[in-house]
């Protein structure tokens, strides 16, 4: 008999509501699972909304506050699903009480709340050993795509060989009118950075390693949004509105590898051990490849671009990847995730072409343990299946007993980064990680 485990749901907005069809799916998708979570509790910013999301999920209870499944003994998992400013008080709560906790991005809304959550997940107890020992995730669920997870494998295994340069991007056409109303996203804790870049500069530090020098730049369209939509016949003028204080819109330029992705790189990338093209064979310098990796201020250095936009006309949820090294290339998009494109540069051109040119992998659903092949390996996967793999990858950690990746930690890792991004647009020049 698989083990039962209480899951407490914090918000059900949309991403709530997605949350919570994960776990109406997930035995399907990932039916070796050895634990059955439930949601037993729904809270949310009223009780109307709180006993409709009860009646909805089918739970036991609903409630306003977030203590109530924060500070509840019976409650084993708590899920974060708020909007980003309201995520510190239920995450560090929920730290403090010992629950596994599955968060959405970006973890918190600023500097000071990581530094919190950090000391938080790091406390000692009087001999030394943590106080916290959950398993924690955070959910770029991005890496729930079989053709994300294909790209991995293909970079881990050197079949990129060098990394050159990259360009992930994300876009949406959400806010090229001026009359889309004024949302939470607009406030302080919102904005394009912490809601769409998040998911970028993960998978550049899933599958790369995030930079170690960036440089940013934004852009507000609107600066003053409606309070509501606009009305038949109704024009801005008639219509309070309230100042957006974030960006509708960034591009981030990068250079080189930070420390910690540096030190695991440099040593997979000497010169007596990588197949290089055959352009690089005659290096007589042996370990300038790995010198360049390094460091951001050699020319040479991996570079970068990161963009993340809601004012990309045409756009619909368009999440872009496009990385070269010195042995092939891959490129996906999210608009078509059946297929991760790759190409072997190692492989010559030849009369009538030959082997040389792009390979389409159909990666399809074809997931590992604990996801299964359901429906078919072969049917497209979308957008919320990506959401249940995610689910089932942290619930397969929990019931391992090991920590779950990508974890809290490597979410204000992530975040970290989007500080500097913002720091950087603010300041006008290159910042540090």
């Amino acid at each position: 008999m698989k083990r039962s485990l209480q899951v407490g749901l914090i918000g059900f907005g949309m991403i709530g509501k997605v949350h919570a069809y994960g776990y109406a799916t997930l035995p399907y998708y990932a039916p070796k699972l050895t634990v059955a979570p439930n949601i037993a509790c729904v809270v949310t910013s009223s009780y109307a909304t709180a006993q409709a999301a009860r009646e909805t999920v089918g739970c036991k209870t609903f409630d306003i506050d977030y203590r109530r499944v924060t500070e509840n003994p019976d409650i084993d998992v708590v899920h974060i699903c708020t909007p980003n400013a309201r995520h510190f008080m239920a995450l560090l709560s929920a730290i403090e009480h010992g629950k596994h906790i599955y968060c959405e991005k970006p973890v918190v809304s600023n500097v000071l709340e990581a530094k919190m959550i950090r000391e938080a997940l790091d406390r000692r107890g009087v001999d030394g050993t943590p106080v916290y020992r959950g398993v924690t995730q955070t959910a770029f669920h991005m890496r729930g795509f079989p053709a994300i997870r294909r790209a991995k494998e293909l970079i881990d295994a050197g079949r990129l060989g060098q990394i050159l340069r990259y360009h992930v991007g994300y876009y949406h056409s959400s806010l090229l009118s001026p009359t889309a109303p004024f949302r939470w996203k607009h406030a302080e804790g919102g904005g394009v950075i912490l809601d769409l870049a998040s998911h970028a500069v993960d998978l550049v530090d899933y599958l790369i390693g995030l930079p170690r020098a960036l440089v940013a730049q934004t852009t507000t369209a609107t600066p003053r949004r409606p309070i509501r939509a606009l009305n038949p016949g109704e024009k801005l003028r008639d219509v309070p509105s309230k100042p957006v204080v974030v960006e509708d819109s960034v591009t981030v330029m990068t250079r080189g590898l930070d420390r910690q992705s540096a030190a695991k790189t440099v040593p997979m990338l000497q010169s007596d051990e990588l197949r290089e093209y055959p352009d690089n064979a005659a290096c007589s310098e042996k370990f300038r490849m790995p010198l360049a990796v390094a460091d951001p201020d050699n020319g040479a250095a991996v570079t970068g671009v990161i963009e993340a936009t809601k004012l990309a006309s045409g756009a619909e949820d368009e999440l872009r990847i496009d990385i070269s090294g010195t042995r092939g290339a891959l490129r996906f998009s999210l608009m078509d995730p059946h297929y991760l494109e790759f190409c072997d540069a190692t492989v010559p051109p030849q009369v009538n072409g030959g082997g040389y040119g792009w390979l389409r992998i159909a990666c399809g659903a074809r997931y590992g343990e604990p996801n299964c092949d359901f429906p078919s390996p072969k049917s497209t996967t979308g957008w919320v299946r990506a959401h249940v793999a995610s689910l089932a990858s942290f619930y397969g950690a929990l019931e391992r007993g090991e920590q779950a990746s990508p974890s809290l930690e490597q979410g204000l890792r992530v975040q970290d980064a989007l500080f500097a991004i913002q720091k950087s647009a603010q300041t006008r020049e290159w910042a540090l990680l």
